[in-house]
């Protein structure tokens, strides 16, 4: 029989704001997330349409009224939509659930969650690998018993 690893305690990622995903959960500061009934992830970025509206919209407000603005104020507007696009680009949110149930669990910077997404469906194949594992010990048992 081969040995099996223990990923039920094994942690696949950990930060310094207390996000800890482990072979079975999902932990944050204020919320445990169980993994095995989770069919679906999705990082979100909501925000970026929001931003991408409004950055747009004071940049083209500044060259329309620009015979009207000073160049600082101008520059100002650019900057304060660049800032805003800036922000709504990476700004997301992590989401986790079933088919078209999925909540927001989380939410950071886009490469954090990433990251995140990433070690929960490591943690899941590995979860998944070492129960296909034990299936298939299970079967060469048996075959061996039949002999």
């Amino acid at each position: 029989m081969a040995k099996q690893t223990d990923t039920k305690h094994r942690l696949y990622y950990s930060d310094r704001h207390g996000v800890r995903v482990s072979g079975t959960y999902l932990r944050t500061r204020h919320k445990d997330q169980a993994l095995a009934p989770v069919t679906s992830l999705h990082v979100g970025r909501d925000p970026l349409h929001v931003a991408l509206a409004c950055g747009l919209g004071l940049a083209l407000f500044a060259l329309q009224f620009g015979d009207l603005l000073y160049v600082p104020e101008q520059l100002g507007l650019v900057g304060l939509g660049a800032t805003i696009l800036v922000g709504g680009y990476s700004i997301a949110a992590l989401e986790m659930g079933s088919y078209r149930h999925e909540s927001r669990v989380l939410w950071g910077n886009y490469w954090r969650m990433l990251r995140i997404r990433d070690a929960i469906i490591e943690a899941r194949q590995d979860r998944l690998d070492v129960e296909g594992m034990v299936l298939a010990d299970m079967d060469e048992d048996d075959n061996e018993d039949e002999s």
